[in-house]
């Protein structure tokens, strides 16, 4: 069992329309995949920026295989990117159970 990670950190002028985007597209689309067991967003309440606001996308993946990360990646980066250019960063992190 893998968790994959995405942390996004969105400027808090675009924070609930970013959050918005990942609940009514991101998030359901992802959910069909046959790999995902389950998917969920939380937010990341150390975070201490103030011009920013930190969540994590987290996927449980059963049999975890690399081009599950590219595909994840690319599907959140390609669609923040177009719908919120310049205004979020993220940072992938992968978790295996031992």
């Amino acid at each position: 069992m893998t968790q994959y990670n995405i942390s996004l950190f969105f400027e808090n002028s675009i924070d609930t329309l970013a959050i918005l985007a990942l609940q009514k597209v991101i998030i359901p689309e992802i959910s069909t995949w046959e790999f995902i067991e389950q998917v969920q967003l939380f937010e990341i309440v150390s975070h201490q920026e103030p011009d920013t606001k930190g969540y994590s996308l987290q996927c449980l993946i059963s049999q975890f295989d690399e081009n599950h990360a590219i595909s994840l990646e690319n599907v959140v980066c390609t669609f923040l990117t177009k719908e919120f250019s310049q205004q979020f960063v993220y940072f992938p992190s992968h978790l295996k159970l031992i």
